[in-house]
């Protein structure tokens, strides 16, 4: 990497710095604010337009040095859609209802601008409504997935620093420069809005930060694996977002345990399943919070992801059947965890909140 790489590296950190700090000062007089209730740690509002910080920064470098957003204009647009349907929602609190008809949008434009799930492996070719279907239930459920983790200080900005940075390795890797370089811009932007989200955070990413980052790396995930050159297995972005993903994954099933154990019926839970939508504290980052302190809780996630991060890198070069074996190993790593909470209270979906910042 030249010298005019680190230049641009080095403007957009600065620039994520800059821009960090001036939504730390205007946020709240926007009324864009986080403020505190029982479900949420912190104790005096915070403002949460960090993510607009995050994505303008690594957007506008990136515009001399890359023609990636003009040429998938597709993706582009559905970038900042979510990235409005965050905004909306960090003001106006919308129904999950509303935020899936965004989420669909955005996932749809991928496919429709001739990317998409086409395989998940093995050789196995999908048909065109599968591989759309595949598409959309997967962007939507890593944008989701990121938006879940973001319940603590630090977390989805350091699962999604290291994220980044293992995408660019791997971009690399694959011999494609260009993606290389937008995932190194968006690792620095987010380190950059981690110096004010660290323990105790001036400020939050926000939805309009942890769905717009879930859907840049469901697109990555896709961008490094479906194409006929492609030498990274479909299953080696789901080792590197295994904590965001394997973590929904297990809160899903505990939700719909305790609806089943409501209703008692199959029937009487699937009438209820919107429940799983409501918020509650059995998330991996809550467990983490009940023994650690919110710094001790960064580090354990922190090792966690990169641990998951170089068993993605290593893989990657090997037979694909051992990246799936690792997928299985991590979703029990990451079920286990959570069973080690023993449960001190019961789901808060009877208080009719929607998932949202913890």
């Amino acid at each position: 990497m030249g010298e005019a790489m680190w230049m641009y590296l080095l403007i957009s950190f600065v620039l994520s710095i800059v821009l960090t700090y001036s939504s730390i000062k205007i946020g709240c007089k926007l009324g864009i604010c986080d403020k505190p209730s029982r479900r949420k740690i912190h104790t005096g509002p915070k403002p949460r337009l960090g993510g607009v910080a995050i994505i303008l920064s690594a957007y506008l470098v990136s515009l001399f040095i890359t023609d990636i957003f003009a040429r998938y204009t597709l993706f582009t647009a559905g970038m900042f859609l979510i990235l409005i349907e965050g905004l909306l929602d960090d003001i106006f609190d919308l129904h999950f209802s509303q935020k899936m008809l965004f989420e669909f949008f955005a996932a749809a434009f991928i496919f429709l601008s001739g990317l998409g799930i086409y395989t998940i492996g093995f050789g196995i070719e999908l048909h065109p409504a599968i591989s759309f279907i595949l598409t959309i239930v997967g962007v939507m459920g890593v944008i989701n997935a990121m938006n879940m983790i973001d319940g603590a200080d630090g977390i989805a900005g350091t699962v999604s620093f290291i994220s980044f940075l293992t995408f660019a390795y791997l971009f690399n890797w694959s011999g494609n420069w260009t993606l290389y370089m937008v995932s190194l811009l968006f690792a620095v932007s987010v380190l950059g809005f981690l110096i004010f989200n660290f323990p105790p955070a001036r400020t939050f990413m926000g939805d309009n930060g942890s769905l717009t980052l879930g859907y840049i790396l469901a697109a990555f995930s896709i961008f490094l694996t479906q194409n006929p050159n492609s030498r990274v297995w479909p299953i080696i972005p789901v080792l590197i977002l295994s904590i965001p993903i394997f973590d929904t994954l297990w809160v899903i099933y505990r939700r719909f345990r305790y609806i089943y154990g409501s209703y008692r019926t199959l029937r009487g839970a699937f009438r209820n399943i919107h429940m799983i939508f409501y918020s509650d504290n059995r998330h991996l980052h809550h467990l983490l919070l009940a023994r650690l302190s919110p710094i001790g809780v960064i580090l354990v996630i922190g090792l966690l992801q990169v641990l998951f991060s170089i068993e993605a890198i290593i893989l990657a070069g090997k037979p694909e059947v051992y990246g799936w074996i690792a997928a299985l190993l991590n979703f029990i790593l990451v079920g286990n965890i959570h069973k080690l909470w023993k449960e001190r209270r019961s789901l808060s979906t009877a208080s009719g909140k929607r998932e949202s910042r913890s």
